[in-house]
């Protein structure tokens, strides 16, 4: 009996930076579809709930932070934990993104190997929707795994390294 792979959904406007990520994710054994703009992202989770979701913050018509808020209200989805994978290296955009439900933030400059560990972190750490107590609150889940990852010079003082930051 074949082991079904975990579903991981990436949404970007850029095409070859979703393409490019979805096709990393499969070498890595997950099972990932590809959307190019937020819309199309909540289309596709209508039709098959992912493990996790890797997104941009900046597209058009869409942004990332719209696209969480309309995901979490999406049911059974108010769980499912969001990688935000942004170009914008300021804790304003890390702020804006937590606010909105999106529990890591990860910078498109950093090494694919960041991604893989907390891609590995945020679905071996699922549990079953309904049993987690974010879905009663309305949250993104549990808060203590929430990370960002800064990778390249320093950004602000509260940032004094690049490694991953608690975001709470």
């Amino acid at each position: 009996m074949a082991v079904e792979r975990l579903h991981i959904l990436v949404v970007d406007d850029i095409d070859d930076v979703a393409d490019s990520t979805a096709e990393l994710l499969v070498l890595w054994g997950y099972d990932a579809t590809a959307c190019y703009s937020g819309a199309a992202g909540l289309g596709r989770v209508r039709v098959r709930r992912p493990a996790a979701v890797v997104l941009d913050l900046a597209m058009p018509r869409m942004d990332g932070v719209v696209f969480a808020r309309a995901l979490h209200r999406v049911p059974g989805c108010a769980a499912v934990p969001l990688i935000a994978l942004s170009g914008y290296a300021t804790p304003e955009y890390a702020l804006r993104a937590r606010r909105a439900g999106i529990g890591h933030y990860l910078l498109k400059a950093a090494a694919p190997e960041q991604l893989k560990a907390l891609l590995a972190r945020v679905t071996r750490a699922r549990a079953p929707v309904a049993r987690r107590p974010a879905d009663r609150r309305g949250g993104c889940g549990d808060r203590s795994r929430r990370s960002v990852i800064l990778c390249g010079p320093v950004v602000a003082p509260r940032f004094k390294r690049p490694s991953a930051v608690p975001l709470d």
